[in-house]
């Protein structure tokens, strides 16, 4: 099963059946009674055909069953557990240019707040799906037809964020209002970035007045907590909700393929939850769904019978770690990679976990003292034991902010601050 969670739909959500008649039924008609005489002839023919049938059956299953023993089934030469976010195209031409662009507006900023009291599930529902809109957006040339997904509404004035793979080799988009309305809208890009599957979306309400959704502070996540995720699975089942708990969260990218901490869930996903909204308890959005785990893992060599389905592994955006770039975007149309100038890894150095330099590529950082094989303790006052922790500290920093590292050299602590650059910007 393709793990995508966008919804392509090149063919409609279907058709509805055909109603049920709702005129008199006529009362049935009696039947006459029959002898013993009639009815022995045609069941010993019944008996006879069904032994006869039996056996041809018995025969054939057990002929296949002989084949499909001798067969090993097949599986793609890497049957680990994937991920994938899009449907690339690679003889596709398609490029960004071709999507419906908007102006960026620096006056928009977003900013969660902290988490308030808790709220049933029913009032949790209630108070986002006025902020969900079904994003459509449409494919030309081979792939014909239209990605389905879901978008929250962030602003009165219009804007939209959701997943990237959603637009990504389409041409046009419109968004579907989840209130009683369901009024559509034609809606432009402001800005995306790839990597972290984020895009920003603008369209104008003409006078329909937007509730835009509560951001909530996805660092006070913890295991164990309950959330909902309200989308639209299969692009046509629209605001529908599920529940489920924090299963993990930080999940970096060597397992998971994106540089964000991911935050895992048992909430189910389907394709066209893609851009949806993860709840926290309070009701606020702590997360854009964007993925799922699925598939089977097994060892090598091993037969598809010792094989284990994986079920129940969601993944969603941390919106805290997505308001710093989704900010950039509004302001400027264009994402951006804060850096310090440096390779490193996850290291402990007599018993202190930290992030070890391993190489100082930036002229900055280098002019600033940081040294090969310095452990860095903290960054701007907070521990960074892992490269997720690290990178959360310089995204929310920002290229031109400065970052105080706290580095231990030679068993001596030392400070070093300097200003982060941006790779993007970089030749």
């Amino acid at each position: 099963m393709d793990n995508y969670l966008n919804h392509r739909w090149p063919l409609g959500p279907g058709v509805q059946p055909p109603p049920v008649p709702t005129g008199q039924t006529p009362p049935p008609v009696k039947k006459p009674k029959r002898s013993p005489r009639r009815w022995v002839i045609p069941l010993v023919s019944i008996v006879l055909c069904v032994s006869l049938l039996g056996g041809v059956c018995f025969w054939a299953v057990n002929g296949i069953m002989e084949i499909l023993s001798q067969v090993e089934p097949t599986l793609p030469d890497d049957p680990r557990p994937w991920i994938s976010r899009h449907l690339g195209n690679d003889e596709s031409d398609w490029s960004p240019d071709d999507l419906p662009w908007g102006d960026p507006d620096p006056s928009v900023v977003l900013s969660a707040r902290p988490a308030g009291a808790a709220v049933s599930g029913r009032q949790a529902y209630q108070a986002v799906l006025p902020s969900l809109v079904c994003v459509e957006a449409d494919h030309i040339g081979r792939f014909a037809g239209a990605s389905m997904g879901t978008g929250v509404v962030v602003t009165e004035s219009g804007y939209v964020l959701t997943n990237y793979h959603i637009i990504d080799d389409t041409v046009s988009i419109r968004v579907q209002l989840l209130d009683s309305s369901n009024r559509y809208f034609d809606a432009n890009v402001i800005g995306f970035d790839e990597e972290f599957d984020l895009a920003v979306l603008k369209f104008d309400p003409d006078g329909v007045g937007l509730t835009p959704a509560q951001l909530g502070d996805s660092d006070q996540l913890a295991v164990g907590d309950w959330v909902y995720a309200v989308g639209n699975p299969m692009g046509y089942l629209l605001g529908s909700m599920s529940v489920g708990v924090v299963s993990a969260l930080d999940r970096d990218e060597d397992a998971f393929g994106s540089a964000l901490g991911l935050i895992q869930t048992d909430a189910v996903l389907n394709p066209g939850n893609s851009g949806g909204a993860l709840l926290n308890e309070s009701g606020q959005v702590v997360g854009i769904t964007c993925a799922k785990i699925t598939g089977i893992e097994r060892e090598s060599g091993d037969s598809i019978d010792d094989a284990v389905v994986l079920e129940g592994m969601g993944l969603a955006i941390p919106i805290s770690d997505a308001i710093p770039f989704v900010n950039h975007i509004l302001a400027t149309g264009e994402t951006w990679r804060p850096v310090m100038g440096i390779t490193c890894s996850a290291a402990t150095v007599d018993g202190r976990r930290g992030i070890q330099v391993a190489e100082v590529t930036g002229d900055v950082a280098r002019e600033a003292g940081l040294k090969k094989g310095d452990l860095i303790l903290s960054a701007n006052g907070r521990d960074v034991a892992t490269l997720v922790q690290l990178r959360r500290v310089l995204y929310r920093t920002g290229a031109g902010g400065e970052v105080v590292c706290s580095v231990l050299r030679s068993g001596e602590e030392l400070e070093i601050t300097f200003p982060l650059a941006d790779s993007m910007k970089q030749d």
